[in-house]
């Protein structure tokens, strides 16, 4: 049976329709392009790698082979500072930041929490050690409060955020909160305790921006005052992620980690360690040790953004905190969504086509 006649065109649907029936019957119609293989994930795999026991279990060399490393994305990291000095972070540094302790640009870590968040978050993929979620992102370090708690230092924090987003940061990692649960239902006491910072917040959310923080360390069933802030103040939750800490193997909630509780719908379950059994990271003086709570597990979950959206370099930062929280595993224990939220972290579902 002859094919269509190529130098004749076909003017009519009937005569269409009479010219692609024998090619399909005769088997001319394209085959559909295969499946791509899955990614070879075994070159991430290393020693550094496992050693950090999260990423595992958030299947982060999955999205390492798709390209996702957090190349080109800028993180604030809100907290204690950070030390500039260390091998982890050479090259993982945009900018030097602010110290609003000491009112200068560039940072110190006294305390050594925000040295230790940063490892978690972007320490160098070097065979040393560990490395951070997003060995490619590039920090911009913020230190405030003093290093004393509870966190009331508005002004600092409301600062922080605009001078960061100011410098190219889309995602801002907060492992803290105030010791207020979100579930008091009173919005005067969220505007007297974030008075300048509320309003920074929904004018960088509206922005674009998207917003990390821990529930929590009190072993309760709702978060505290910042993770929980969308249930008082809508217009948050497009730029919010609450985040409750697993256990190291991701069985179970962890023996610190408050609930995600009304979190809920921006809430997500990582990895956060418990007690000496906590996720290694790099201390302030260079040496490495395990850190456990909410606190690693938000600077996971910030890396883990950083990470997607260099896989997904056209969507926004918003988009990527939807596609990150649409992904997680909900089965098993993960289903209830009072203590997981949305679910275990998936980066192999979250960087799929």
């Amino acid at each position: 049976m002859p094919l269509c006649p190529p130098t004749k065109p076909l003017f009519s649907l009937h005569r269409l329709m009479l010219c692609t029936l024998p090619l399909l019957l005769l088997g001319c119609v394209s085959t559909p392009a295969p499946m791509p293989a899955e990614p070879d994930t075994r070159r991430f795999e290393t020693a550094e790698y496992l050693t950090q026991k999260a990423l595992p279990i958030v299947k982060a060399s999955s999205l390492y082979a798709r390209g996702g490393t957090g190349q080109g994305v800028r993180v604030a990291l809100i907290d204690s500072g950070l030390n500039l000095e260390l091998p982890e972070f050479y090259g993982r540094v945009y900018d030097p930041g602010y110290d609003f302790v000491r009112q200068q640009p560039g940072t110190v870590d006294v305390k050594g929490h925000g040295t230790q968040m940063a490892g978690v978050l972007a320490a160098n993929k070097n065979d040393q050690g560990m490395h951070g979620i997003a060995f490619n992102a590039q920090l911009i370090p913020m230190r405030f409060g003093d290093d004393k708690e509870p966190f009331y230092f508005d002004s600092e924090i409301a600062q922080a955020w605009d001078l960061a987003y100011s410098k190219g940061a889309r995602i801002f990692s907060n492992s803290w909160a105030n010791p207020i649960e979100a579930n008091t239902n009173e919005v005067p006491i969220y505007e007297r305790l974030m008075g300048d910072s509320l309003a920074v917040a929904k004018k960088r959310v509206a922005d674009g921006a998207v917003f990390v923080f821990s529930t929590g360390n009190e072993v309760k069933r709702e978060p505290l005052a910042e993770p929980g802030l969308p249930a008082l103040v809508p217009e948050l939750e497009k730029g919010w992620i609450a985040v409750m800490a697993l256990k190291n193997d991701g069985t179970a909630i962890n023996l610190k980690s408050n609930y995600c509780g009304l979190a809920a719908r921006w809430c997500i379950a990582v990895p956060g360690g418990d007690g000496g059994a906590g996720l290694l990271t790099t201390q302030k003086d260079g040496s490495y040790r395990a850190t456990a709570g909410t606190s690693p597990a938000a600077a996971l979950v910030s890396g883990a953004l950083a990470a997607l959206q260099s896989r997904f370099p056209d969507m926004t930062p918003q988009q990527i905190r939807e596609r990150l929280l649409s992904t997680a595993n909900r089965s098993g224990i993960y289903a209830d969504s009072e203590a997981y939220g949305r679910g275990l972290m998936d980066l192999d579902a979250a960087s799929r086509l």
